[in-house]
């Protein structure tokens, strides 16, 4: 049976049973995703790393259960949610001595530019992105949450009212609000551009 096409729960089962290769194909399926997730969530590499290592240990101690109707997918960006937000709980205890408190821009943003585009491309690419991530930080945490896993990871809706716990309704109502609160944060000119749907 070839390993790569078989589905999350299968692969989980499997490495239950002790096949270690399909944790690492389960791992490198989800590792970039849960990243990118906890990375715009945090605001910062080390923490959006240490949401994916927690995530992972989970799974490898056997905290996740196969249940009819429920995926892997949901189950790990529901870890990596509430460990960033135990993350954020606790940074507001503590000064941290390499960034401003509070500043959300103290890492770069990590998306990938094409390398084909012009330098000028590339430099009104990177601004757009810095312009659109401070205001997605500027967002209520649900709404800024409900958003990153739409627009970013393509969650559907249903999977993110079991991601984050929440009625699909609230969903709706949720990302609703986010666009609408981004189109008053961006300038009108990112806006013309299909910057925000």
């Amino acid at each position: 049976m070839e390993i790569q096409g078989t589905n999350d729960e299968e692969l989980v089962r499997r490495f239950y049973q002790a096949d270690e290769e399909a944790l690492v194909v389960i791992f490198k399926r989800h590792k970039d995703g849960i990243f990118n997730f906890a990375l715009r969530l945090v605001g910062n590499r080390a923490d959006a790393e240490d949401a994916v290592s927690h995530t992972f240990m989970m799974l490898c101690e056997k905290r996740y259960t196969i249940k009819p109707g429920a995926s892997f997918k949901t189950w790990g960006y529901t870890v990596a949610r509430n460990i960033c937000l135990s993350k954020l709980r606790n940074r507001n205890r503590f000064y941290s001595f390499w960034s401003p408190k509070n500043d959300p821009d103290h890492d770069g943003p990590i998306d990938v530019i094409d390398p084909k585009e012009t330098a000028r491309d590339q430099l009104d690419q990177k601004e757009t992105m810095g312009l659109i991530q401070k205001a997605i930080h500027k967002l209520p945490e649900e709404q800024k949450e409900a958003l990153l896993l739409r627009e970013y990871h393509d969650f559907s809706y249903e999977e993110i009212s079991q991601v984050l716990n929440c009625s699909l309704d609230k969903v709706k109502v949720l990302i609703f609000r986010a666009r609408s609160r981004l189109k008053y944060l961006l300038p009108p000119v990112l806006l013309e551009d299909g910057g925000v749907k």
